[in-house]
C-alpha cells in the first residue's frame, strides 16, 4: 500500500467517524483533492478487510452507503480517552511505548508516531519529559555550571 493510499484511508475513517454513514460521493467531496478512483480503492479495500461495511442506498440501487464497521467503531472508542505520551522537550519526539523495542522505549518523529498509529495531536494528553539524549545533553550542561547557580536554574 502507498503513503498516499494509506492516508486516503485514514481521512475516509475519519470522515466517517466524524459524520457517520454516507455515501461514497458525500465521501469524495468532503476530501480536499483525492480522486474518485483512489477513494473507491480505498473504500474497497478496507470493506473487504472489514474495516467499512458497503450497504446498497435503500432508495437507489445505483449509489451505496459507507460506514465504520463495528469493530473499527470499538477501536475508535478505545481511543476516545486522550492517549498519555511522553513528550521530550528538547527534540520533540513522542516515545513510543505501544511498540518498544526489547523493553526499551523507542523515541521516534511526532509525525511519524501519529501516522503510524492513526492518532491526531487533539486524541494525546503530553507529559513533558526529555528523551535520553536530551537528559544527557541537560545533564552535561548541568554538571558545568557551578553548583549555586544550579540551584537557581531548577526552582
Amino acid at each position: 500500500m502507498s503513503p498516499t493510499q494509506a492516508g486516503i484511508q485514514d481521512a475516509v475513517i475519519a470522515i466517517l467517524a466524524q459524520i457517520g454513514p454516507c455515501t461514497i460521493d458525500d465521501v469524495v467531496r468532503s476530501l480536499p483533492k483525492p480522486c474518485r478512483s483512489e477513494v473507491f480503492s480505498a473504500v474497497d479495500e478496507m470493506s473487504r478487510d472489514g474495516r467499512l461495511v458497503l450497504q446498497r442506498h435503500s432508495h437507489s440501487n445505483s449509489s451505496y452507503q459507507v460506514s465504520l464497521s463495528a469493530s473499527c467503531l470499538r477501536e475508535r472508542q478505545v481511543r476516545v480517552k486522550p492517549l498519555r505520551v511522553r513528550f521530550c522537550v528538547g527534540c520533540g519526539y513522542l516515545a513510543d511505548a505501544i511498540q518498544a523495542e526489547d523493553g526499551e522505549t523507542l523515541w521516534t518523529d511526532a509525525n511519524h508516531y501519529l501516522k503510524k498509529y492513526g492518532l491526531a495531536w487533539n486524541e494525546l494528553e503530553r507529559r513533558d519529559d526529555s528523551c535520553p539524549a536530551c537528559a544527557r545533553v541537560l545533564a552535561c550542561a548541568y554538571s558545568r555550571i557551578p553548583a549555586a547557580k544550579v540551584s537557581t536554574l531548577t526552582t
